[in-house]
């Protein structure tokens, strides 16, 4: 039997497919990061309408949205079978709702509410379904609340991750690298799953988007190719004194103000990227060419601490690698009725990362 408090938040919650114009609000201005690093993300308008069936959960006051979880269902490979997990893309709530650093802090009615409900496998404590489910999400653990927040709703933490940056000032054009033509994307897709195979998470949905996939072709065979996708953030602020003064410096300084803007930081946000054994040292021509086809300077690449592919490849990454700071993100998930096997086969794999998911 429901509690009169669970049913009471149920009926404050709104659901929605669509994302409303008061919660693309609450994200637009929402900052990622931690108190020394903090970033605004400024495709969210456009990207959250390209979510992969998504389930807004969002609380309104005076028609404005003051806190917000989306969940994008995702047929993922799990342990070399596909499987349908909840991906919690987005997470914002007002400070009341947020909690403090301390562990044993006190929870509020909306904690049990989300506790409860995401220990169902349908997203509903008040009509729950117990079936074999998996909500997964990336956490920077140096946001303590959002960490400490993590724990206490049953997550755990899975693996993690960092990013390589690949930039240029003046990328070199290749001709062997072009986008993808229509009749070649199953070839691809073929190619990219045998790459990916035996790694967790893999998941194509959004591959080829938008028409942002590129390949690299020696005598009209694809040997390599990557998902390009543009993405734009403002950097608000970055750690000590130095990261104050490279905010206001870095738009005056001729060559790196191509490669880093903190108003309007354009770059690519990739995923996919495989090479076919042999043809490991055009990696470089790749993505240099990418560079030059999309009129780009820099590029992300998300890899897992399980995932040493990139480790073996030749490969100057270019100034924003040396520069920045690696942080490491936390991959986290909760799991309802596996076994602790399955989880540690899980833990101990590698695990596919989207840029999309990113950004």
């Amino acid at each position: 039997m429901n509690s009169p408090q669970l049913e009471r938040i149920h009926q404050l919650i709104k659901r929605s497919k669509i994302a409303p114009d008061s919660v693309v609000s609450l994200l637009k201005n929402t900052l990622i990061g931690t108190e020394g690093s903090l970033y605004q993300l400024l495709d969210t308008e456009t990207k959250i309408h390209s979510l992969h069936l998504p389930k807004h959960l969002y609380i309104e006051r005076n028609g404005k949205a003051i806190g917000n979880v989306t969940f994008c269902e995702r047929p993922v490979q799990i342990n070399d079978e596909e499987f349908v997990s909840q991906y919690m893309r987005y997470f914002a709530f007002d400070a009341i709702f947020q909690g403090g650093t301390d562990k044993g802090k006190a929870q509020s009615g909306l904690h049990q509410y989300f506790k409860s409900l995401l220990e169902t496998s349908n997203l509903d404590p008040c009509q729950p379904k117990f079936d074999k489910s998996i909500y997964w999400a990336f956490i920077d653990p140096q946001n303590f609340k959002s960490f400490n927040m993590n724990e206490q709703f049953g997550f755990q933490t899975i693996g993690s991750y960092h990013t390589k940056a690949f930039s240029r000032v003046h990328p070199k054009q290749h001709q062997s690298v072009q986008r993808i033509q229509e009749n070649e994307t199953d070839l691809a897709k073929n190619l990219i799953q045998k790459f990916y195979g035996g790694f967790n998470f893999f998941s194509d949905v959004h591959l080829f988007d938008n028409n942002d996939f590129f390949v690299l072709k020696v005598k009209g065979e694809i040997v390599a190719g990557i998902q390009a996708n543009p993405s734009r953030f403002r950097i608000k602020s970055l750690p000590g004194s130095s990261g104050k003064f490279l905010i206001k410096a870095l738009p005056y300084i001729p060559r790196l103000r191509k490669l880093i803007h903190p108003e309007n930081h354009e770059f690519l946000a990739t995923e996919g990227i495989f090479w076919k054994t042999g043809f490991e040292n055009r990696i470089t021509d790749l993505l240099e060419g990418v560079l030059h086809l999309t009129k780009h300077h820099s590029l992300l690449i998300w890899v897992d601490e399980n995932n040493k592919m990139l480790n073996d490849l030749k490969i100057k990454w270019g100034f924003i690698q040396k520069t920045k700071k690696d942080n490491e993100i936390k991959i986290v998930a909760k799991f309802n009725g596996w076994s602790e096997a399955e989880v540690h086969r899980i833990e101990s794999s590698k695990k596919y990362l989207s840029g999309f998911d990113m950004t």
